[in-house]
């Protein structure tokens, strides 16, 4: 049965590696987002990036090297399909790779407490230290861990290897959603080339709304990673600015040369 006792003005509870802060219970209703919204987050912000940021820079040296709109849309719409299926197959192959590598890093870490189970049980009392047990609790807290070897193999893979077993990424979840991340992102420089405005028109609208989805995108970043919504939006409207503006030399480039 857990005890609590009062230690320089602060209320800890017994647990079985020690003494830790209680619980704030207010903070309990503001729960992080857990390792697998955390990674579909991650991968569909950056798909949305990569398919505005590509094809943003890709039809504005289309437009400037004066293609017409059916040039645009073919070469727009197959950097598209090609680049939805890149991300995707290179999300996949990277959450498994970083699954793999993670379980046999654990595999290693059983191993070693089979093997030599002495040396690192005292890695465990470091351990313990590092994190702040007081030191006339830690020969009983490193008891307590040692004693069953999962609770063992799963404090090491934590503390010393900085992994939780339960965290795992799932490789199909964030290859599609970074697929349909990328094809969203793609959207707003290529609608305007499927509206009847001129060349010319089209282009300009392909800007604007590319550089107001950019600065929305950075805006929701800001906000689901509570730091400044300005500085956030700034960052996303200068690369896809910067990328308008190396498609847009590309293809004022190759226009003059008659390409």
């Amino acid at each position: 049965m857990s005890t609590t006792r009062t230690r320089t003005g602060r209320q800890w509870q017994k647990t079985s590696i020690g003494h830790f802060p209680a619980k704030d219970r207010s903070k309990e209703r503001e729960s992080p987002p857990s390792s697998s919204q955390s990674s579909l987050i991650r991968e569909g912000i950056f798909g949305l990036n990569d398919g505005l940021v590509a094809t943003i820079g890709l039809v504005s040296g289309e437009a400037l090297s004066h293609q017409g709109h059916l040039s645009i849309l073919v070469a727009g719409l197959s950097a598209v399909g090609a680049n939805m299926v890149s991300m995707a197959v290179g999300s996949y192959l990277a959450t498994s790779s970083e699954n793999d590598f993670m379980n046999k890093e654990i595999k290693d870490q059983e191993r070693a407490i089979r093997r030599h189970p002495h040396r690192e049980r005292h890695h465990v009392a470091r351990l313990l230290g590092e994190i702040g047990i007081p030191r006339h609790t830690v020969r009983d807290s490193t008891a307590r861990i040692v004693q069953t070897r999962p609770r063992w193999l799963k404090f090491m893979a934590r503390e010393n290897l900085g992994i939780h077993q339960n965290r795992a990424e799932t490789p199909l979840k964030n290859s599609l959603v970074m697929g349909v991340a990328v094809v969203a992102g793609s959207t707003p420089p290529i609608v305007p080339y499927l509206l009847p405005l001129t060349l010319l028109a089209a282009r300009d609208v392909s800007w604007g709304v590319s550089l107001a989805a950019a600065l929305s995108l950075g805006a929701v970043k800001g906000r689901l990673t509570h730091t400044s919504l300005l500085k956030s939006s700034l960052s996303f409207g200068v690369l896809v600015s910067l990328s308008a503006l190396v498609g847009a030399l590309i293809g004022m480039g190759l226009g003059a040369a008659g390409i």
